[in-house]
Protein backbone atom coordinates (compact mmCIF):
# COMPACT_ATOMS: atom_id res chain seq x y z
CA UNK A 1 0.00 0.00 0.00
CA UNK A 2 2.68 2.51 0.32
CA UNK A 3 4.22 1.50 -2.80
CA UNK A 4 0.78 3.11 -4.28
CA UNK A 5 1.49 6.01 -2.05
CA UNK A 6 4.74 7.02 -3.24
CA UNK A 7 4.14 6.56 -7.16
CA UNK A 8 0.89 8.14 -6.59
CA UNK A 9 2.49 11.15 -4.56
CA UNK A 10 5.42 11.37 -7.20
CA UNK A 11 3.22 11.93 -10.23
CA UNK A 12 0.86 14.00 -8.44
CA UNK A 13 4.30 16.28 -7.34
CA UNK A 14 5.35 16.54 -10.68
CA UNK A 15 1.52 17.41 -12.25
CA UNK A 16 1.04 20.34 -9.58
CA UNK A 17 4.71 21.54 -10.65
CA UNK A 18 3.31 21.48 -14.50
CA UNK A 19 -0.39 22.72 -14.52
CA UNK A 20 0.40 26.26 -13.90
CA UNK A 21 2.24 25.79 -17.84
CA UNK A 22 0.37 24.47 -20.35
CA UNK A 23 2.98 25.55 -22.82
CA UNK A 24 1.19 28.14 -24.94
CA UNK A 25 -2.33 26.97 -23.80
CA UNK A 26 -4.87 24.33 -25.10
CA UNK A 27 -7.41 22.32 -23.87
CA UNK A 28 -6.82 19.47 -21.75
CA UNK A 29 -9.18 16.17 -23.62
CA UNK A 30 -7.44 13.96 -21.79
CA UNK A 31 -5.90 13.64 -18.65
CA UNK A 32 -5.74 10.49 -16.37
CA UNK A 33 -4.05 10.22 -12.71
CA UNK A 34 -4.19 6.92 -11.51
CA UNK A 35 -2.79 3.58 -10.46
CA UNK A 36 -3.06 0.16 -12.52
CA UNK A 37 -2.54 -3.30 -12.47
CA UNK A 38 -1.49 -5.37 -15.38
CA UNK A 39 -1.12 -8.60 -15.05
CA UNK A 40 2.09 -10.27 -17.41
CA UNK A 41 1.51 -10.88 -21.24
CA UNK A 42 -1.22 -7.93 -20.85
CA UNK A 43 -1.06 -3.94 -20.80
CA UNK A 44 -3.18 -1.31 -20.05
CA UNK A 45 -4.90 0.63 -22.63
CA UNK A 46 -6.13 3.96 -23.04
CA UNK A 47 -8.26 3.71 -26.34
CA UNK A 48 -10.33 6.99 -25.87
CA UNK A 49 -7.75 9.92 -27.12
CA UNK A 50 -9.22 12.04 -29.76
CA UNK A 51 -7.38 12.49 -33.18
CA UNK A 52 -5.74 15.93 -33.03
CA UNK A 53 -4.95 16.09 -36.54
CA UNK A 54 -7.04 18.88 -37.69
CA UNK A 55 -6.39 21.20 -34.60
CA UNK A 56 -2.98 20.25 -33.35
CA UNK A 57 -1.97 19.61 -30.08
CA UNK A 58 0.30 17.41 -27.75
CA UNK A 59 1.05 14.72 -25.34
CA UNK A 60 2.17 14.49 -21.74
CA UNK A 61 2.95 11.71 -19.56
CA UNK A 62 5.01 10.10 -16.84
CA UNK A 63 4.42 6.15 -16.02
CA UNK A 64 6.36 4.57 -12.66
CA UNK A 65 6.29 1.75 -11.77
CA UNK A 66 8.79 -0.81 -9.17
CA UNK A 67 8.99 -3.36 -12.19
CA UNK A 68 10.34 -2.54 -15.62
CA UNK A 69 7.51 -1.66 -18.84
CA UNK A 70 6.86 -0.80 -21.57
CA UNK A 71 5.04 2.06 -23.12
CA UNK A 72 3.74 1.73 -26.74
CA UNK A 73 1.87 4.84 -28.26
CA UNK A 74 0.20 3.72 -31.33
CA UNK A 75 -1.20 6.63 -33.93
CA UNK A 76 -2.48 4.46 -36.75
CA UNK A 77 -5.07 1.64 -36.58
CA UNK A 78 -3.04 -1.37 -38.56
CA UNK A 79 0.34 -0.92 -36.28
CA UNK A 80 -1.95 -1.18 -33.17
CA UNK A 81 -4.54 -3.57 -34.16
CA UNK A 82 -0.95 -5.53 -34.64
CA UNK A 83 -0.42 -4.98 -30.73
CA UNK A 84 -3.88 -5.94 -29.44
CA UNK A 85 -3.41 -8.97 -31.62
CA UNK A 86 -0.34 -9.89 -29.79
CA UNK A 87 -1.74 -8.80 -26.37
CA UNK A 88 -4.83 -10.92 -26.98
CA UNK A 89 -2.61 -14.60 -27.40
CA UNK A 90 -2.54 -14.34 -31.41
CA UNK A 91 0.46 -14.32 -33.61
CA UNK A 92 0.77 -10.72 -35.65
CA UNK A 93 2.07 -10.75 -38.76
CA UNK A 94 4.29 -7.58 -37.43
CA UNK A 95 5.06 -6.27 -34.15
CA UNK A 96 5.33 -2.34 -34.71
CA UNK A 97 7.03 -0.40 -32.21
CA UNK A 98 4.63 2.10 -32.56
CA UNK A 99 5.42 6.16 -32.53
CA UNK A 100 9.19 6.39 -32.12
CA UNK A 101 8.74 9.72 -30.20
CA UNK A 102 6.46 8.71 -27.64
CA UNK A 103 6.75 4.45 -27.69
CA UNK A 104 9.44 3.89 -25.04
CA UNK A 105 11.34 0.95 -22.14
CA UNK A 106 10.99 2.28 -18.95
CA UNK A 107 14.39 3.34 -17.57
CA UNK A 108 15.57 3.23 -13.61
CA UNK A 109 15.35 6.32 -12.20
CA UNK A 110 18.24 8.05 -10.56
CA UNK A 111 18.25 8.09 -6.56
CA UNK A 112 14.55 6.03 -6.63
CA UNK A 113 13.67 2.58 -6.77
CA UNK A 114 11.28 3.32 -9.44
CA UNK A 115 11.33 2.81 -13.27
CA UNK A 116 10.23 5.70 -15.37
CA UNK A 117 8.98 6.23 -18.83
CA UNK A 118 7.58 10.04 -20.24
CA UNK A 119 7.79 12.36 -22.25
CA UNK A 120 11.38 14.22 -23.66
CA UNK A 121 12.54 16.40 -20.15
CA UNK A 122 10.63 14.33 -17.34
CA UNK A 123 6.99 14.65 -18.98
CA UNK A 124 6.86 17.62 -20.90
CA UNK A 125 4.63 18.54 -23.16
CA UNK A 126 5.41 17.15 -26.74
CA UNK A 127 4.06 18.18 -30.15
CA UNK A 128 1.64 15.12 -32.37
CA UNK A 129 2.02 15.37 -35.20
CA UNK A 130 0.15 12.94 -37.02
CA UNK A 131 -3.02 11.64 -37.77
CA UNK A 132 -5.07 9.30 -35.19
CA UNK A 133 -6.69 6.99 -34.03
CA UNK A 134 -4.25 6.96 -30.77
CA UNK A 135 -3.74 4.42 -29.03
CA UNK A 136 -1.28 4.81 -25.58
CA UNK A 137 -0.23 0.96 -24.08
CA UNK A 138 1.65 0.23 -20.50
CA UNK A 139 2.74 -3.17 -21.65
CA UNK A 140 3.94 -5.85 -19.12
CA UNK A 141 4.17 -8.47 -21.97
CA UNK A 142 7.19 -10.02 -24.30
CA UNK A 143 6.31 -8.01 -27.14
CA UNK A 144 9.14 -7.25 -29.02
CA UNK A 145 11.00 -8.94 -26.77
CA UNK A 146 12.04 -5.05 -25.12
CA UNK A 147 11.38 -6.38 -21.77
CA UNK A 148 11.59 -10.00 -20.34
CA UNK A 149 8.28 -10.70 -18.44
CA UNK A 150 7.57 -14.30 -17.58
CA UNK A 151 4.23 -15.81 -17.66
CA UNK A 152 3.90 -16.41 -13.32
CA UNK A 153 5.71 -12.98 -12.96
CA UNK A 154 3.83 -10.55 -10.35
CA UNK A 155 1.47 -7.60 -11.70
CA UNK A 156 2.91 -4.15 -13.53
CA UNK A 157 1.66 -1.77 -10.68
CA UNK A 158 2.01 1.86 -12.12
CA UNK A 159 1.06 4.92 -11.67
CA UNK A 160 0.22 6.69 -14.89
CA UNK A 161 -0.24 10.44 -15.64
CA UNK A 162 -1.35 10.99 -19.43
CA UNK A 163 -2.89 14.29 -20.79
CA UNK A 164 -3.84 14.95 -24.31
CA UNK A 165 -4.49 18.35 -25.27
CA UNK A 166 -5.60 20.19 -28.67
CA UNK A 167 -4.21 23.31 -29.54
CA UNK A 168 -6.69 26.78 -29.09
CA UNK A 169 -6.94 28.10 -32.00
CA UNK A 170 -5.43 32.07 -32.00
CA UNK A 171 -8.71 34.14 -32.06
Amino acid sequence: MKRRAVLRTLGTGVTALGSGCLGGGGEVIVSIQRDVTVDPQNAWIEKDIPDLSDSGGAIEYIVRSETPFDVYFFADGDGFSQYDSYIKGHEPDSTPSGHPAFSQTALPKEGADLYEASTADGGNREPVEMAGPYHFAVDHSNYRMETRVEEYDDPLTAFVDLKVIRSRSPL
